[in-house]
């Protein structure tokens, strides 16, 4: 994805990442379409469900974070 630029100071905007921590393993977060259902077996129901990697910016100057999920393929 290319950088892309802040709305506010108009200076191009960091790459990063969201880091998710559970039980000594690291993921990327990742965007999951409609609302959170529990399951009994996962913690969440996920299947038949569109997901997408985030791609987080930052501002180096107003120190604000933009996520972004844009569709794969």
């Amino acid at each position: 994805m290319p950088a892309p630029t802040c709305p506010d100071c108009t200076v191009p905007l960091e790459g990063g990442f969201l880091l998710e921590h559970n039980q000594s393993m690291y993921r990327a977060v990742t965007w999951v379409e409609g609302p959170p259902e529990k399951s009994f077996w996962s913690g969440l129901k996920l299947k038949g469900r569109r997901r997408l990697k985030v791609y987080a910016w930052r501002c180096p100057r107003c120190t604000q974070v933009r996520l972004y999920a844009p569709n794969e393929g």
